[in-house]
This record gives structure tokens, sequence and C-alpha cells, in this order.
């Protein structure tokens, strides 16, 4: 969940994570990041990944099924894939 009293924050603790980001994932590793906030758009994940994990690249967003439609598509669920860069030769 986006705010889970005592547990986890979306504006403040997925901060904490996109750091660490690049030291959790393998060369080539990808990392799917998932918000169900719907007052925060794909703009909030995407803003916080290019300043605290640039090295990452971002792969694409994944489609919702038809079981999370949302008459909004920026509150919908939003899943984005990205991948650490790969070890050079």
């Amino acid at each position: 969940p986006s705010y889970q009293k005592g547990s986890f924050v979306a504006t403040k603790d997925y901060a904490r994570l996109m750091r660490r980001l690049p030291d959790l994932l393998a060369p080539g590793g990808h990392a799917l990041l998932c918000l169900n906030a719907p007052e925060l758009g794909v703009d909030f994940l995407q803003s916080q990944m290019q300043e605290l994990a640039p090295e990452l690249q971002f792969v694409e967003r994944v489609a919702n099924p038809a079981v999370f439609a949302d008459v909004d598509e920026g509150r919908a669920l939003k899943v984005l894939v990205y991948q650490a860069p790969e070890l050079a030769a």
C-alpha cells in the first residue's frame, strides 16, 4: 500500500529504496516499481528514479490488466520496469 501506518509511506520510503537499488541489483538486473497511490502519478516514480538512481535505465511501463482499469490512467496502478547497466567488458 502507498501508506501503511508504521510500515511504509510511499513519498518517504520509496526514496530510501530507490537509493539502494543500484547496489541491490546484479549487473543487467531488473527492478519492478509498483505504486497504487492515486494521488501520485507515474512522474513521481520517474523523477525520483532520475534523481536517486540515474544509472538505472527505464525499460517500460507495464500495462495494467482490465481488472485494474481506472477512469483516470494517471490515478491507476503504476508498474515500471528499470534495468541496471551491464558490466563493462
